[in-house]
């Protein structure tokens, strides 16, 4: 009896099918992973360049508020020293005869006016006047004044400003006034006829004032 030879054929055809599928899968898979992987890198290239930019910004807000505390401080230096400065006007460290002078001269001379005077003929400062029991030391001073009404009424007014920050006017007080009205050009009198000055005589007597030296300085 021959002898039957069984061959046994693989079905290339569904294993190809099978390995196909099995690719597929695979593909698939990797390209599921593969994408995933990659939502993964760009989140985390996304989140890196977020943290990056909070650093950036964080750094611009820091160096914002630095910047912005420097123009502070510095206008706040500035604003201290110029207070500084305003008080040293008014209410100055030492009797400072020069800036005393210096401040009244210059009003005289803005105010004088051929057709309205304000003429200051002589000026005396005393001795500084001190007092234990007061916190400022009290510089005396006399002048004499030729002056219109209407300017001496101003010069009452500057003298009525001093003291305050913005107006800059050494801190005075007057005293004592004491003026001569003009003549009169009446008939019959001895300045008939001729002409009469309008300007009062003017002799005012005021204070100024300082800070009173701390013991122990010079």
């Amino acid at each position: 009896m021959p002898t039957q030879v069984v061959v046994i054929k693989k079905n290339y055809a569904g294993t190809a099918h099978i390995f196909q599928a099995m690719t597929a899968v695979v593909l698939i898979a990797a390209g599921i992973y593969g994408y995933m992987q990659y939502q993964k890198l760009n989140e985390a290239q996304t989140a890196l360049l977020d943290e990056q930019a909070k650093s950036v910004n964080m750094q611009v807000t820091v160096n914002d508020t630095s910047t912005a505390y420097d123009a502070m401080k510095k206008k706040a230096d500035v604003d201290t020293t110029e207070i500084i400065n305003q008080i040293q006007a008014v209410y100055p460290a030492d009797q400072n005869y020069t800036s005393l002078t210096t401040m009244l001269d210059s009003f005289f001379e803005d105010n004088n006016k051929a057709d309205n005077r304000l003429f200051n003929s002589s000026l005396t400062i005393g001795l500084p006047i001190i007092d234990a029991n007061k916190d400022y030391v009290i510089l005396p001073f006399t002048m004499s004044l030729d002056a219109s009404r209407e300017n001496f009424e101003k010069f009452l007014r500057y003298v009525d400003s001093s003291g305050d920050l913005e107006s800059g006017v050494r801190l005075m007080n007057i005293k004592n006034i004491s003026l001569s009205l003009p003549a009169e050009n009446i008939p019959g009198t001895e300045n008939a006829g001729t002409e009469v000055s309008k300007d009062l005589a003017v002799s005012v007597s005021m204070d100024t004032y300082f800070q009173k030296p701390v013991a122990g300085t010079p």
